[in-house]
């Protein structure tokens, strides 16, 4: 079926590569699709099915409407939710069009629904775009029997019962009436009651109720006073009654807010605070002096007040302010300082100075902290007079403002005023400035702040170090790591591995860069606190090798039960971490919890190992001692499966001696430090895998290269991403020796040269997956057979670590072993008759296009929408007259389609011919044309419905194009059996041009079309 949307089709029409589109797409199959991937799973599918549905007009509106049923006669869901969508569409800016088009539907919906419920829903959408209230209004009533019901219900003594009449009797009320009834509520004792009638007056108040209900304020009680107030703050939110109150006068020589103002005096704090907020909220701007005044007094709950309204008053507050704090007590001039520098005001930095010379300590400290938020660039200088004649305990401030006040500069220009400021500073003076540089986050400044704690002395070396402890970005990392290396430096190990440690935890960097860093840090961590730190945020990593490495600390008595903590918590946050060693480990940290919830802990622990399958799981492919279960390299496998076995056998200890000499366990790693090109291999070959392993480039050597061989075919690759001739700066993890298929990363995840990285490698049937870091650098990947390119991946081979000439280091080397699928084969029949397997189930090798959408799984090819930009994946060679053969898995509303003849790009239905595959007994395809059902040549020949297998259950189709007669047999049953040149005599059924009709060959095809499906057991014949 049809389903391509606007701008998919407007996308494809840019690029050339379609005939088809929209404009080939009915109403009725916009809907059906719609309906049958609803409800969206993000807010840019909803948009884009809203989109479609807005496109296809009135017809697919009233479509939709048209399936409102009565209530007891069937589920509304789906289309309300689709409606209600629509609505919620087309009423956002910028869809005026389709809003027009959208209301139009509605309105002739709403003419000729007759259903009760069905009306009320259309008008509430109407209602809904028109921007007016969609709940029905209260029912007319009786203004004299209201007024009794009132007057009953207040003598009831509830509540509930009294504010249900007032609102019936509000309805009905007019004008004047409101007013007298708010009024008389107003005098009431009941708090709640005083409220209700104040919301229910809302939505009637002008200009005669406020002056009415602000003159009953000075002779009101407290609590009343503040009900009002509050409601004036409540109504100030609306821009109309905003205007109306700040122009408000009760007489001609009295304004209404000068009422408000004079509440500011009553002894309840409770009053005075909602004057003060209600004046906040009207917020015309000849109140803020009135406002800041406030601050003057000794009343430090009122200064508070002042304060927080003033913050947040929509004006200009800076001079007024500014005048108040010369004259205010302390907390008065604190305050006020603190609003200066919340506004930025950099017009008042002089009052900012001003109180720098207070005698408070308090004031003082208030100034220097505002100082950074009311300086701009001509202040610089300025500040750096202060700056390096200040007293150390103020330094700190005074730097924050030479910060700011060159922060709009660029980073470029900001290097430069502050080296030149430097030099004049003298050297005395100039690591005063350490941490502005620090600032900039700059390599440059880096530089110059390490080079000042190499060489600096006393003070000056403190504040170099001080600046490194500063910095915010990772690039300080590595010399935070220097210096606690530096034996000269001892005294500052403990906050320089403190702060790198900071740095290296980030959770903004992924769980691997994380702990690689932080194997870093326990490497030369010294102190159990230190350790359990370092452990602490490896737990937080969350990764199979961090509760691997956890898991080494076990047995170290200090260290136990955190360790214990960081395997249980990483084991049972990631069920997929299964396998032996996964299970030794939780048993090991179930003996060394020992905390108050240890058995709580073990009971969960347990649990989890009763339900973790009974699987190998992750091996260790090195020991860290020496080269067990590996071999030196003998040729590539197509040479290999030809060599005799004394020659091979010869060969193979020729290789294991080079092997040797090459490669060595140094530390716990497997090194390469060789001048050739002498692979290490695993002794064991594998299938489908996944595989972890840390690598890392010897920085020493020159064009650092090396790469990781799966099923002994080269390569994923490793390299240094300075190699820019080389193509290296595309980065590492990417299949290089690939020439059809992708052989580029997705992106740069290396970390430096010369230091350790870690890759994550999935390989299923032809398909590879890479994630270096962390960082998905390889999705599915087809790897193409560097020895033979005209056969498809081996299905079994050796792992190998690659030898380029130069130094490399590996480490935690493990391997899981994956379940794989038999390959599929012909029948005796199909063989003698000289079928021709397209698809197996171990590789994509004979299929092209979309292999991204398109992918493996378990044995079949199955769709997943939304991996890539979209197309069809279609056959490598071209076909015309043919037996095809396959099995297919639907899912509920799934829409497919087999193209055949067709050429690459374009709608295949069109361009060729589509054969469709299609859930054709759901719900949302109730109403298409008979030539769009299951099994029909779209548009074309209808077939015969009713053979498809269940939803989920795997089907069986062949299909023979024999010249223009097309045969499909479906489960047994021959379902379309016609003549496409016969079915078009008369011109085509569905009215469209289908200009490919007729090709004598082409590719086949499957045509996605947002639906999951799965395929198998492919095989073709060709005549």
């Amino acid at each position: 079926m049809r389903t391509h949307n606007v701008w998919i089709a407007a996308l494809l029409l840019c690029i050339s590569l379609t005939a088809g589109g929209q404009s080939n797409r009915t109403a009725k199959t916009t809907v059906a699709d719609v309906l049958a991937q609803m409800p969206a799973d993000n807010q840019e599918v909803f948009n884009k099915q809203m989109s479609d549905l807005a496109a296809a007009g009135e017809e697919a509106v009233l479509l939709l409407t048209d399936m409102l049923k009565a209530p007891g006669q069937g589920s509304n869901a789906q289309a309300e939710y689709a409606l209600g969508g629509l609505t919620a569409f087309v009423t956002a800016e910028g869809q005026e069009k389709a809003r027009a088009v959208v209301e139009s539907a509605y309105r002739k919906a709403l003419d000729k629904a007759s259903i009760p419920e069905v009306k009320a829903f259309i008008a509430d959408q109407l209602r809904l775009m028109s921007g007016k209230p969609a709940a029905t209004p209260l029912p007319p009533a009786d203004a004299k029997a209201a007024q009794s019901r009132w007057k009953q219900a207040g003598k009831s003594g509830q509540t509930h019962v009294r504010i249900a009449a007032l609102q019936t009797l509000f309805s009905v009320s007019k004008g004047k009436e409101i007013t007298k009834l708010l009024l008389a509520a107003l005098k009431e004792e009941d708090k709640e009651y005083r409220n209700a009638a104040l919301d229910f007056a809302s939505c009637h108040a002008d200009a005669a109720m406020y002056v009415e209900v602000i003159k009953t304020l000075p002779k009101a009680k407290p609590d009343t006073k503040v009900d009002i107030l509050n409601w004036i703050a409540r109504e100030s939110k609306s821009t109309e009654k905003n205007a109306i109150l700040k122009k408000l006068d009760i007489r001609f020589d009295l304004p209404a807010r000068q009422v408000i103002m004079e509440q500011l005096k009553d002894k309840d704090f409770a009053v005075k605070q909602a004057a003060v907020w209600a004046l906040t909220k009207i917020g015309d701007t000849g109140d803020i002096p009135v406002l800041a005044g406030l601050l003057i007094g000794a009343d430090a709950d009122v200064i508070l007040l002042a304060k927080e309204a003033l913050a947040s008053f929509a004006g200009d507050i800076d001079q007024a302010v500014a005048r108040a704090i010369p004259q205010a007590q302390d907390a008065g001039k604190i305050a006020g300082l603190q609003l200066l520098a919340l506004r930025k005001a950099d017009a008042n930095m002089n009052t900012v100075l001003e109180q720098i010379k207070s005698g408070s300590p308090e004031v003082k400290a208030a100034a220097y902290a505002a100082l950074k938020d009311v300086v701009t660039e001509k202040d610089f200088t300025l500040l750096c007079g202060m700056l390096e004649s200040a007293d150390a305990a103020v330094a700190a401030p005074v730097q924050q403002a030479v910060i700011a006040a060159i922060v709009s500069q660029s980073v470029e220009a900001r290097l430069t005023t502050l080296s030149r400021r430097m030099m004049q500073a003298g050297e005395s003076k100039k690591h005063l400035y350490y941490t502005a540089l620090a600032a900039t986050g700059e390599p440059q400044a880096l530089a110059t702040v390490t080079a000042g704690f190499k060489n600096g002395q006393g003070e000056a070396k403190d504040a170099a170090f001080a600046a490194l402890l500063a910095w915010d970005g990772f690039e300080a990392a590595a010399e935070l790591y220097a210096v606690c290396r530096d034996a000269s430096a001892a005294g500052y190990f403990d906050r320089a591995l403190t702060a790198y440690i900071r740095l290296v935890s980030n959770p903004a960097f992924t769980g691997e860069n994380r702990l690689l860093g932080l194997r870093k840090a326990m490497e030369i961590a010294r102190t159990d606190g230190q350790k359990t730190s370092i452990l602490y945020h490896i737990r937080q990593t969350g990764t199979y090798l961090a509760m691997l490495y956890a898991g080494e600390f076990l047995s170290e008595q200090p260290l136990r039960e955190v360790a214990a903590q960081a395997v249980s918590n990483i084991a049972l946050g990631n069920p997929a971490y299964t396998g032996k060693n996964v299970k030794e480990l939780l048993v090991k940290a179930m003996q060394a919890l020992d905390n108050p919830d240890a058995d709580y802990q073990r009971q969960a622990i347990r649990k989890h190992i009763d339900e973790m399958p009974d699987e190998e799981g992750f091996v260790s492919l090195f020991n860290g001692k020496d080269l067990t279960g590996w071999k030196g390299l003998v040729e590539n496998p197509i040479v290999r499966a030809k060599m005799p076995p004394a020659r091979l056998a010869k060969a193979q200890a020729e290789a294991d001696r080079q092997m040797r000499n090459d490669w060595k366990a140094i530390n716990g790693c497997l090194v390469f430090d060789g001048a050739g090109f002498d692979n290490l291999c695993t002794e064991k070959q594998y299938g489908d895998i996944e595989m972890y392993i840390d690598w890392m480039l010897d920085p020493s050597g020159t064009e650092a290269d090396a790469g990781i061989y799966l099923r002994g075919a080269p390569q994923v690759q490793i390299w240094d991403t300075a190699r820019v001739k080389a193509g290296a700066q595309v980065g590492s993890g990417g299949l290089y020796n690939n020439q059809k298929h992708e052989s580029k990363p997705l992106k740069v995840a290396d970390n430096p040269l010369g230091e350790w990285n870690t890759f994550y490698i999935k390989m299923t049937g032809d398909r590879v997956t890479v994630l270096l870091n962390g960082e998905k650098v390889t999705d599915e990947v087809i790897l193409e057979n560097y020895w033979d390119r005209n056969r498809p991946i081996f299905p079994v081979e050796q792992l190998e670590l690659q030898a380029h000439g130069s130094k490399v280091y590996y480490r935690n080397i493990y391997v899981k072993e994956l379940p794989r699928k038999e390959p599929f084969t012909l029948s005796e029949e199909e063989q003698k008759a000289g079928f021709k397997p397209l698809f197996d189930g171990t590789n994509m090798y004979e299929w092209t296009g979309n292999t991204a959408d398109y992918t493996m799984e378990g044995g079949t090819i199955s769709l997943v929408p939304g991996r890539s930009s979209g197309g069809n994946l279609y056959t490598r060679e071209e076909y015309g007259n043919f037996i095809f053969r396959f099995e297919f898995q639907l899912t509920p509303a799934a829409n497919n389609g087999l193209g055949i003849r067709t050429p690459m790009g374009g709608d295949a239905a069109y361009v060729g011919m589509e054969l469709q595959i299609l859930d054709d007994g759901h719900p949302v395809y109730s109403d298409l044309e008979d030539y769009q059902y299951h099994g029909s040549v779209y548009g074309i020949i209808p077939a015969k419905r009713g053979f498809l297998k269940p939803v989920g259950e795997w089907n069986r189709q062949e299909v023979i194009a024999d010249g223009d007669h097309i045969k499909i047999t479906l489960n047994g049953e021959v379902i379309t059996d016609g003549n496409i040149r016969d079915a078009v005599k008369n011109g085509t059924p569905d009215h469209k041009d289908h200009p490919g009709l007729f090709n004598t060959k082409g590719h086949i095809a499957f045509l996605g079309h947002g639906s999951p499906v799965k395929f198998r057991n492919i095989r073709i014949l060709a005549r």
